[in-house]
């Protein structure tokens, strides 16, 4: 009788241990998942900027050929929807921010080649676009530090309209460099801080500046909310263009 314990224990001692390991295709699998990363993400966010530009040429006979979207046009604030791709280290950042305004002309404003004077009514459409490489220095445990270079480009076209109307264009493209920071200081909570930019005297001027809080549902999906600061400055040609946007913004990213 105790040989047919000792026999059964020996058994079901065996059966366990077979039963933890597994087979060369399941350790494969296993190991495939652990190493599989999220290639490609994307981020849609509500952006609601302040909005401080102006455009200086000598096309405009006004106020010494300058012309403020926000104190001549009565551009205050607008909703700017944003969206982000990124596949591995590379992204583009889209925003249009679309602002209309009423406002009074206390004398003549030339504006694209044409005068206006009273009453007008206005529109305005900026797009803000970013094509970024981003470069690890380091991480660990869910803080690190990463550097980046961009390509930033922004259009402006505004139409005004009173006795008459017309519609002029503002296009500039500037690189930058920046560097990326993040602190893991939950399990899902994450805070980070980003800036690039370019400082190149008074004619010239890009800064790009964010940062915010991040919560992480589930491994492949995250919630974000923060401030964004972009202050882009240009001459080109003949005119001068100065466009400060920024605000609060709220997000949702998924990785795929």
């Amino acid at each position: 009788m105790r040989k047919f314990f000792a026999a059964t224990i020996l058994i079901l001692l065996t059966g366990t241990a077979s039963a933890q390991e597994n087979s060369p295709e399941v350790d494969r699998g296993i190991a495939s998942i652990k190493k599989k990363s999220f290639d490609f993400t994307t981020e849609a966010r509500f952006f609601a900027p302040n909005l401080n530009a102006y455009i200086k040429s000598d096309n405009f006979q006004f106020n010494g050929g300058r012309v403020d979207l926000r104190d001549d046009l009565n551009f205050t604030r607008g909703n700017a929807p944003e969206i982000i791709f990124k596949y591995k280290n590379f992204s583009v950042d889209w925003l249009h921010l679309h602002g209309a305004g009423k406002s009074y002309i206390d004398g003549t404003i030339n504006f694209g080649g044409k005068n206006f004077s009273g009453r007008l009514k206005s529109r305005s459409d900026i797009h803000f676009v970013k094509l970024k490489f981003d470069r690890k220095i380091f991480s660990l445990m869910g803080t690190g530090v990463d550097w980046n270079v961009a390509l930033n480009a922004l259009n402006w076209r505004g139409s005004t309209r009173g006795e008459n109307s017309a519609t002029k264009n503002y296009f500039a493209v500037l690189p930058s460099v920046g560097i990326n920071f993040y602190m893991r200081i939950r399990p899902r909570l994450d805070i980070y801080a980003q800036f690039s930019g370019l400082p190149l005297g008074n004619n010239c001027h890009f800064s790009d500046f964010e940062s915010g809080i991040k919560y992480f549902p589930q491994k492949n999906f995250s919630l974000s909310a923060g401030w964004r600061r972009i202050d882009f400055k240009l001459r080109r040609g003949d005119d001068f263009g100065k466009f400060v946007l920024n605000g609060p913004f709220a997000s949702i990213r998924y990785d795929f």
